[in-house]
């Protein structure tokens, strides 16, 4: 029997075995007991799976898809809405001060997503032998799926073609709604402008040259362009360059190419700047890092989809800056992803 102490990034609920080994078993909530069957074990933890429930978390629902649990997508289907937003914003806490050595963080309350269900524009299956789904929770056997709940309207229409008449082959197809611009965009529209109103709070008053790294076609720079003096965008892909160029109005440059080869002149070239760095998962590359330190603007805004990624790279800058306070907005309901908003002011 584990009692369910907490729930970690990822969406495992944490326990104790008797011998005091941390114990990490899915789809369970802080304040359930369960029996388990231990899966895996390792020298300071072990993984379970639940046999039975002793003890029931009034936190708990009812899932919408048939295959949650067998399917390695949504990890929250069985938590209350306003539960998840709670545990996405206590994991980001607990992040911070395991990689970023940040203890108390203003993290404030995750800002829900307009659309708790059917909100991704685009999801990514994979088709193996015939069949058509997603990867199993940690295996990669295919889980076929009629339907995502989480998936937009026009994107199970077209995963519900796919599966009547598979391609051959195995392959990962990316299905995204007909109306999406093509390039990078946010998954979660409703989300996305949310997104947009917390940076642009963020750098009210920031100064006269705005940064966009990592900027695509010009989803933060096109908003706040009124706002600066003049704006600069770097990215490397070039449709998305192409895109935000053809929409530029005058003080807005976009360059094309590595956020590495660009970043430290385009700091230096202006008085009064504020950055904008909106990375991948794997966060700022060392060059990054460095550009910044060398060359610091006076105001950073983090925009972040891994907080572990982000309390490493707070660590990182901590020589030249702190964080102000941490916004988390919830662009990816149901699921264990986070995306978060960060502030840090020059010391």
């Amino acid at each position: 029997m584990v009692s369910i102490e907490s729930v970690a990034f990822g969406g495992a609920g944490v326990g104790h075995l008797p011998d005091g080994r941390v114990c990490f078993v899915p789809l369970t909530l802080p304040g359930e007991r369960a029996v388990i069957r231990i899966v895996r074990q390792k020298k300071s933890f072990v993984e379970g799976e639940v046999v039975r429930m002793a003890e029931i978390s009034v936190d708990r629902a009812v899932p919408r898809c048939p295959v949650y649990g067998k399917c390695g997508g949504c990890a929250y289907q069985h938590v209350r809405y306003e539960r998840q937003l709670v545990m996405k914003a206590e994991q980001v806490r607990e992040l911070l001060q395991r990689f970023g050595g940040i203890a108390g963080a203003d993290v404030r309350q995750t800002l829900p997503s307009p659309d708790q269900w059917n909100y991704r524009n685009r999801i990514g299956v994979h088709v193996q032998d015939g069949r058509v789904g997603f990867h199993g929770r940690k295996s990669n056997r295919i889980v076929p799926v009629p339907a995502c709940p989480i998936a937009a309207p026009d994107v199970n229409e077209q995963l519900a073609a796919l599966a009547a008449k598979p391609p051959r082959g195995n392959q990962k197809i990316t299905l995204r709604e007909r109306s999406e611009f093509y390039g990078f965009s946010q998954v979660n529209a409703g989300a996305a402008e949310i997104l947009k109103t917390v940076v642009a709070g963020m750098l009210e008053g920031a100064g006269g040259h705005l940064v966009d790294a990592y900027c695509g076609a010009g989803f933060f720079s096109r908003s706040l362009r009124e706002k600066f003096r003049v704006v600069t965008g770097i990215e490397w892909s070039v449709g998305a360059v192409h895109a935000a160029r053809a929409g530029a109005r005058e003080g807005e440059i976009y360059l094309e190419g590595a956020v590495e080869s660009h970043l430290a002149a385009a700091l230096a070239a202006e008085p009064e700047t504020a950055l904008i760095v909106d990375p991948p998962a794997e966060g700022l590359s060392p060059e990054v890092v460095e550009a910044i330190l060398a060359n610091p603007p006076s105001t950073i805004v983090y925009v972040s989809c891994d907080p572990s990624t982000l309390a490493r790279d707070l660590k990182k800058l901590s020589a030249r800056y702190a964080l102000d306070f941490l916004q988390p907005v919830d662009m990816f309901p149901q699921t264990a992803e986070i995306e978060s908003v960060a502030r840090l002011k020059i010391l």
